[in-house]
C-alpha cells in the first residue's frame, strides 16, 4: 500500500489557533465563540517521525495519547471537525451545522485528524489493518474535504478487496482535490486517480484503467516508472490474454 507520510506531517502542524464553535439554533448574527483545546503538535510530529523511521509500534502509542486527549475533552458531546484554513473553516462549520441535531458544532485544527490518520497507518503497518478501518473512517468524517485522508481510506477498502467501496472513495477524492497541475495537492490528485484506475482493471475496464493512469501523469509525471509504468504493463499483458482466449 502506497502512502505518503509527509503530506499528512504538513497537515499535523497546521495552526489555526483556537477552534470555532457554533450552537445550532443561535442567532446567525452572533460570532462563534472560542474552545479551549488540547494542542499536540510536537508529540503528532514525533509519532510521524517513527512511522517514517518504521517503529510503528511507538506512533501508534502516541497517536492514541492524543485521540485520547481530544475525546477526554469533547466526547460525544459535539460534533468536531478538522480544518486547515479560514475557508475550510467555515466549509465545515456550515455542513456540520446541518447534522447537528442539539449538539455544538467545533472546528479546530488537523491535529485530533491526523492522528486518527496515523494510527490507521500505524495499525496496518503492525498488521491489524481490521483495526485501522474506523480510524480512517472517522478522520474522513471529521474531515471531508480533506482528499488525502479520503484517498488513504479508499486504500484501505482496496486492501481489502472490496473494490467497489475503494472506487467511490477515490472518485471522491478526486471531486475534492485542487486539480491545479503544478499546485501542492497535485500528488493527491494523481493518487486519487491511480486508485480508480486499479478499481477499474479489477472490475474489467482496461480501457478506462489505462485512460486515468496516464491522466495521472500530467499531475506526477515523476511516477511513471515506478507507479504507472507496471500498471500499464500489466494492462497489456490482460489484453494480450484475452486475444489468445478469443
Amino acid at each position: 500500500m502506497t502512502r505518503n507520510l509527509f503530506f499528512g506531517l504538513s497537515l499535523a502542524l497546521l495552526a489555526l489557533g483556537q477552534p470555532l464553535s457554533a450552537d445550532k439554533g443561535k442567532d446567525k448574527s452572533e460570532q462563534p465563540r472560542t474552545e479551549t483545546a488540547p494542542r499536540f503538535a510536537a508529540d503528532l510530529l514525533v509519532g510521524v517521525q517513527l512511522l517514517q523511521s518504521g517503529k510503528p509500534q511507538e506512533a501508534e502509542k502516541i497517536f492514541s495519547e492524543i485521540i485520547a486527549g481530544y475525546e477526554k475533552q469533547y466526547g460525544d458531546k459535539v460534533i468536531f471537525r478538522c480544518a486547515n484554513s479560514p475557508e475550510n473553516t467555515l466549509a465545515a462549520l456550515i455542513g456540520a451545522a446541518a447534522v447537528a441535531e442539539k449538539r455544538k458544532v467545533v472546528v479546530g485544527n488537523e491535529e485530533w485528524c491526523t492522528a486518527l490518520w496515523g494510527k490507521g497507518f500505524a495499525l496496518i503497518d503492525l498488521n491489524r489493518a481490521a483495526e485501522a478501518g474506523p480510524f480512517l473512517a472517522k478522520a474522513v468524517e471529521m474531515d471531508p474535504g480533506n482528499a488525502h485522508f479520503i484517498n488513504e481510506y479508499a486504500e484501505w477498502y482496496k486492501s481489502q478487496r472490496q473494490f467497489k467501496r475503494s472506487h467511490e472513495l477515490f472518485a471522491q477524492a478526486w471531486d475534492t482535490v485542487d486539480h491545479d497541475k503544478q499546485g501542492p495537492d497535485r500528488r493527491v490528485a494523481a493518487r486519487s486517480l491511480r486508485g480508480i484506475a486499479y478499481n477499474l482493471i479489477e472490475e474489467g475496464d482496461l480501457d478506462g484503467a489505462e485512460k486515468l493512469y496516464r491522466q495521472s501523469l500530467e499531475y506526477e509525471p515523476e511516477a511513471a516508472s515506478g507507479k504507472v509504468q507496471p500498471e500499464l504493463d500489466y494492462i497489456a499483458e490482460q489484453r494480450d490474454k484475452a486475444k489468445k482466449l478469443s
